[in-house]
């Protein structure tokens, strides 16, 4: 009888845990739902009523205030509640997980609306952002490969590793050491870097050497 009766009052606490979990449920989803409501209610009343003379006929400034009353609704109840959670009793805890909820909703519903929209805006947006993102690796693999770097540079008189200036005749780049001229492969002789002929043999410099 004695072990019983200990196991009996565990269920029954348990049975109120879950009774009361459910209550709690059932409550933030009220709790929501009038917030919601109240929210868009608040954007209408604004855009209608209270500021009616500024938004006039233009849908624009109606969306802004809507969209504005939602985004700042929104972000007040998510950055208000994940702070005051951590250390709250049940009671705010559940209030707190309703205003979470509420944020959530609120910024997900405001955000899919606005991108439905306003969504041929947007893909005007991101096609011309494709469209520079595309110009520029086209200007990049046109006018500045590593190749037309490296002639720009020796033409100016500049190491085509680093990018310093070159003394007069220089076999070797001061700054980084990298050799400016080859030696040809038919006589042996050097060959600077402006070097087309090898002043010794004649031989014709090989393409794209430095």
């Amino acid at each position: 009888m004695t072990s019983t009766q200990p196991d009996s009052r565990a269920s029954s606490l348990t049975d109120d845990a879950l009774q009361w979990t459910r209550l709690e449920v059932a409550f933030t989803a009220g709790i929501v739902g009038c917030l919601l409501f109240a929210t868009w209610q608040l954007g209408d009343l604004l855009a209608r009523d209270w500021l009616a003379g500024w938004v006039g006929e233009s849908e624009l400034r109606e969306d802004l205030v809507y969209y504005g009353v939602a985004f700042t609704a929104a972000l007040a109840a998510l950055g208000g509640t994940t702070r005051s959670l951590a250390h709250a009793g049940r009671f705010r805890r559940t209030v707190g997980r309703s205003l979470l909820w509420y944020g959530a909703l609120l910024l997900i519903s405001a955000s899919g609306m606005g991108a439905i929209e306003y969504l041929p805006e947007v893909a005007a947006g991101l096609f011309g952002a494709g469209v520079l993102i595309a110009a520029v690796y086209v200007l990049q693999q046109r006018y500045f490969t590593r190749e037309r770097i490296r002639r720009r540079r020796l033409r100016n008189d500049n190491c085509p590793q680093c990018g310093s200036d070159l003394r007069p005749e220089a076999h070797h780049c001061s700054q980084c050491g990298r050799r400016m001229g080859e030696d040809c492969p038919e006589c042996g002789g050097y060959l600077g870097r402006s070097d087309r002929y090898c002043a010794d043999c004649g031989r014709e410099r090989a393409e794209g050497a430095p």
